[in-house]
Formats: C-alpha cells, sequence, structure tokens
C-alpha cells in the first residue's frame, strides 16, 4: 500500500513546495532554462531503453493518435465556441488533450503484466507524430501564423525531442551497455521529474501573484477540464482497442507526458494554460496508484488462494 502512495506523494510535495517559494520561477528563465534540460535529460534516458528495430506499429498505435490528437483540437474549439472570452480554458483543454504518450507509461504497463513492446511502440509514435503535428496546431492555437514563430516551434521541438532521441541512438551505436543505464537511474529520473513539478508550480504562483485578478472559477474550470479529458482519455483507451489491448491502450491514451506539453504552455500561451497539464498529473497519477493498489491486492488474494488450495490437497 505504501508504495502506491509515493507517486502522488512525490507530486504533491514539489508541487506545494513551488508554490511557497515562486522565487524558483528564474530557474526556467535564460540562462538556466531547467524545464527544457530536464525534459531533454528525461527523454534521451527513455529513449536508451528503446529498440527502434522491434517496434512493431500495429493498427491500434494509429488509432490511438488519431485519438490523441482529437482530444486535443475538439475540446479546444468547443470551449473556443462556448466562451469566446475566456481564452484560458480551451488553451489549457488543448495542451491537455494533445500531450503524447509519458515515458513512463511502458513501465506501468510493465508492471500491470502488459505488452511493453505494444507500449514502447505507442510510446514513440505519439510522442513524434504529435510533435509534427505542434508546427501546424501551436500557431492555430496562438494565432501566430508567422515563419518566425513556426522556426521557434520547430527549434524547440528539435531541441526537446529530436536531439535526445538521436543522442540516444548516437549512444548506443558506439556504447551498447549504455542501454542498461535508465534502470539504474531510476530514482534520479523521479527526481528529476519532481523538481520539474516544483519550477512549473513556482511558475504558477509567480503569474498569480503578478495577475491577481485571475478568477478563482477559471482555476476550478480547468480542473475540471482536466479531470474529464483525463477519464475520457483511459476510457476511449479501453473500450476503442480489442480486449486484448485494452489495459495497453487505455495506459497510452490516459498517461500523459505533461512535462512537455506544461513547458510548451508556459513559452507559448501562459503560466494559466499550463495549469491544464498540472492538475492532470494529479489525475493520472492518482488512478495509476489506485490500478497498482488493485493490482496488488488481486495477486496477494490469488496467491492465498493458491496457498489456502495447496493446504487442503496436503491433508
Amino acid at each position: 500500500m505504501l508504495k502506491t502512495l509515493i507517486r502522488p506523494a512525490m507530486i504533491f510535495i514539489p508541487f506545494l513546495l513551488g508554490t511557497l517559494f515562486p522565487q524558483a520561477h528564474v530557474l526556467n528563465d535564460p540562462p538556466f532554462n531547467m524545464v527544457r534540460w530536464v525534459l531533454v535529460v528525461m527523454v534521451f534516458l527513455s529513449c536508451l531503453q528503446i529498440r527502434f528495430s522491434e517496434l512493431k506499429p500495429r493498427r491500434q498505435h494509429w488509432y490511438l493518435l488519431g485519438v490523441n490528437l482529437l482530444m486535443g483540437i475538439v475540446p479546444y474549439f468547443i470551449l473556443k465556441h462556448l466562451f469566446p472570452g475566456n481564452p484560458a480554458l480551451a488553451n489549457a483543454a488543448f495542451f491537455v488533450g494533445i500531450t503524447p504518450t509519458a515515458t513512463a507509461a511502458p513501465v506501468v504497463v510493465a508492471f500491470l503484466n502488459g505488452r511493453i513492446g505494444f507500449a514502447l511502440t505507442g510510446f514513440t509514435i505519439t510522442n513524434v507524430f504529435v510533435s509534427l503535428s505542434l508546427l501546424l496546431l501551436l500557431p492555430l492555437v496562438t494565432g501566430k501564423f508567422t515563419a518566425e514563430f513556426i522556426g521557434q516551434v520547430a527549434v524547440t521541438l528539435l531541441q526537446v525531442i529530436a536531439l535526445p532521441i538521436f543522442a540516444a541512438v548516437l549512444m548506443r551505436s558506439i556504447w551498447p551497455g549504455i542501454r542498461a543505464l535508465p534502470k539504474k537511474l531510476k530514482t534520479f529520473s523521479f527526481l528529476l521529474w519532481s523538481f520539474t513539478l516544483f519550477v512549473l508550480a513556482a511558475i504558477a504562483r509567480e503569474y498569480f501573484i503578478e495577475n491577481p485578478q485571475v478568477s478563482r472559477w477559471n482555476i476550478a474550470g480547468i480542473a475540471l477540464i482536466s479531470l474529464v479529458i483525463c477519464i475520457c482519455n483511459f476510457w476511449f483507451g479501453k473500450y476503442l482497442a480489442p480486449k486484448r489491448y485494452r489495459r495497453e491502450c487505455s495506459q497510452l491514451l490516459g498517461q500523459k507526458n505533461t512535462t512537455f506539453t506544461m513547458y510548451l504552455a508556459v513559452h507559448y500561451a501562459s503560466a494559466l494554460a499550463a495549469m491544464g497539464p498540472i492538475f492532470y498529473i494529479v489525475c493520472h497519477n492518482t488512478w495509476n496508484a489506485w490500478q497498482m493498489y488493485q493490482y496488488d491486492r488481486r495477486k496477494l488474494l490469488r496467491k492465498k488462494r493458491m496457498d489456502n488450495t495447496a493446504g487442503n490437497v496436503k491433508r
């Protein structure tokens, strides 16, 4: 039981610290740019584990990619139409829904006794193709259809996605044994992720300090939007896939690489829009913790039944 509480605790603690120390928002500014480079390291470590020759795209992966894109685009246009004077709600929905699969999703799939190869393929496809789609979608959401802005987005995506993937492939060709490094650095990766939450929470708090006019109803609305999208993601992933892939597809669509879109939201929209992915972190990790608890519980009950059966046979 205690193990299942570690992940939620490592969300709430850095988030709380970030709100208490809003001065830490400077860590995201030049010359530090900490969120960007922490994200690069996290993607690099994840890609070290992937054997690209073993990736086998299936029809379900492309369905998931399509739903992933629609979950960002459809809520955005609905909320933009319903609340034209409040773009923060639509922007938050976009950055929540468009977020690709989390780097930790294959790990959770493996923990739940799912197909890790299927999960790794889904992670790769969504992260690559969602990133490419953002070259068009980010200018659409921000309203900045200029060559300069699209160039800025392209440079950002090259830095946080293409660069670590290329570096991982290069390092593996030079030093094959480096594939074992991520397993040895699990705790380090987790601390990096928590540090990112701390900085982003500080950015959000600083935004509210500088903009006291922001409505609490806006915050509540963004939290509700994040919760609804989270529920829809896990539900669609489960019931739009064949029965044998339901667990994997639900996890691939529901567990999101929120650090990536929080970074994009802060840089290209606002700290208020970044609250969407922040709330989503709480939602999807709470569900993950519940799944792990239930899985451990069922596993323990099966073991007890088997022990009782074995004892009855001996008697």
